[in-house]
């Protein structure tokens, strides 16, 4: 049992390194201005982290077999032997400096987005602004110039 836990952090160790690597490569999209490839990129993030995720719920699974009122892997390692326990404590250090690391490059990713969503915005309606007629006077929908302003006109009636 102790051998599928460690296998498990070994495992959820590769992964986040894989999700490091790919979200800097979903950077490297952003700043080349490739939106196609971008979606792609985040699609498998996004299938990376629900893998993620299941290897979690399965060492859960997995502590509760050796400790059955044991929720995280901290409440069972002073059980552990020491030699073992070292080595579990060597992965998940691993495994949190590089989900600091993904956080940090997730925060990039977010920043660049947002700012070429601005930036797209903005130029959008800076041309939407500029083919915008300036005055009044204009086709109608039928093709006919349409004076807005009427023309002056006599009233001539009895009151």
């Amino acid at each position: 049992m102790l051998k599928l836990i460690k296998e498990n952090l070994y495992r959820q160790s590769k992964a986040v390194a894989l999700l490091f690597t790919l979200l800097e490569e979903e950077f490297s999209r952003l700043t080349n201005r490739k939106p196609q490839s971008v979606t792609q990129i985040e699609l498998i993030i996004q299938e990376l982290m629900r893998q993620i995720a299941a290897e979690r719920m399965s060492l859960k699974g997995l502590i509760r077999k050796i400790e059955p009122t044991a929720a995280k892997l901290g409440e069972i390692m002073p059980a552990l032997d020491q030699n073992f326990r070292s080595e579990l404590e060597a992965l998940l250090r691993e495994i949190d400096a590089m989900e600091q690391r993904c956080a940090v490059q997730a925060t990039k990713n977010q920043q660049l987005a947002q700012a070429l969503l601005d930036q797209s915005r903005s130029l959008l309606g800076f041309l939407h602004k500029e083919i915008q007629p300036k005055n009044e006077n204009v086709y109608s929908a039928r093709g006919r110039y349409e004076n807005s302003t009427p023309q002056a006109s006599l009233i001539n009636g009895r009151l």
